[in-house]
């Protein structure tokens, strides 16, 4: 009987490894000179904090100007109590806007639809 020639499971494996790695390098998730799972893994590591630490800047900005055009609105209001404080009044319950999102991830961009977007008096820190 002749012997099959077929691979070995570990041999599998590392096959496996290779395309999965080229995937992620074609998708630009991954590093071209990547060459171990674990690079990889620093790779995508990588690129999920960037994005993740971009978009917070952006939603913190967001943030800030719709805050600031609510004052403008005349949304709240500062004014000095008896003993000198300053106090903020909210004639709002929320600050509402809406945006479209477009995001890159790797090679790709991918667009988060229209939607909603609140802050609340409970997010602002009022009681």
């Amino acid at each position: 009987m002749a012997k099959s020639k077929s691979k070995t499971p570990a041999a599998h494996r590392i096959i496996g490894i290779r395309h999965a790695l080229k995937a992620l390098k074609t998708a630009g998730l991954v590093e071209k000179d990547s060459m171990f799972p674990m690079q990889a893994v620093g790779d995508v590591t990588a690129e999920v904090l960037g994005i993740a630490e971009h978009w917070y800047w952006i939603g913190a900005k967001r943030g800030a100007l719709e805050i600031i055009e609510a004052f403008l609105d005349g949304k709240f209001e500062i004014r000095i109590d008896k003993k000198g404080k300053r106090e903020v009044i909210a004639r709002t319950k929320k600050v509402l806007w809406e945006k479209r999102l477009t995001v890159t991830v790797g090679n790709g961009k991918h667009v988060v639809p229209k939607r909603e977007y609140a802050l609340t008096l409970d997010d602002l820190g009022f009681a």
